[in-house]
């Protein structure tokens, strides 16, 4: 596994945290621009970590000699 997919999955790993973090938030949020805001970011964020994680996936796959 090269070095850039080794990046590419940590990002996508804490992209996918900050997520759920953001999403397990939605609990204690107050305000409904609270909510609203936690809800989209937490989308986006979780959104993120999945497209990086299969986009790394797909460079480690292409980069391996068969």
């Amino acid at each position: 596994m090269t070095t850039p997919v080794l990046i590419m999955y940590g990002v996508a790993f804490v992209a996918g945290v900050a997520g759920a973090a953001l999403l397990l938030r939605l609990r204690t949020a107050g305000s409904e621009a609270a909510i609203y805001g936690y809800r989209i970011a937490g989308t986006m964020l979780a959104a993120l970590g999945l497209v990086l994680t299969l986009f790394a996936t797909a460079q480690w796959s292409w980069s391996q000699t068969p």
